[in-house]
């Protein structure tokens, strides 16, 4: 297994999204979605279709939506504008070497907040999308990882 910068991604998600409730959560339970893996929290439903994992919070309150496929000749920034005007997004800006965030409204006209990152030593890149506010968002977050 290789953790995936879920800590810088996930501190920018949580910043950009709004301040989040850490909540310690017993009955998470570690969970395999095609090449990604994460702590579900209980009463949390997921759709795993082809390259994208969504996971959704009881009452559909919160949303994370976790991509990742190829990228063979374009870099983080192509992916991230491609992305954002498929969105009518706001203009990417890069936030590290190689990782862009960007916002939009979702089809239910929620703020959504996404981060588009190359994966080292990959053709790959992940795209994160967070919609909404839970307590156990963050901890979410933090828990994926990419299995190999």
């Amino acid at each position: 297994m290789k953790r995936i910068a879920a800590g810088k991604i996930g501190v920018f998600l949580l910043l950009a999204a709004l301040t989040f409730t850490f909540s310690a959560s017993a009955e998470a339970e570690l969970q395999r979605f095609g090449n990604i893996e994460a702590y579900v929290p209980e009463g949390w439903t997921v759709q795993a279709t082809g390259a994208q994992t969504t996971f959704m919070s009881p009452g559909n309150v919160a949303a994370l939506s976790v991509l990742v496929n190829t990228a063979t000749g374009v870099t983080a920034e192509e992916v991230a504008i491609a992305y954002s005007e498929a969105h009518y997004g706001t203009t990417p800006e890069e936030v590290d070497e190689g990782t862009f965030v960007f916002s939009f409204q979702n089809e239910n006209g929620i703020e959504s907040h996404a981060v588009v990152v190359l994966l080292a030593d990959t053709d790959s890149y992940m795209v994160w999308v967070t919609a909404g506010a839970h307590p156990q968002l963050g901890e979410l977050i933090e828990s994926v990882q990419l299995v190999e």
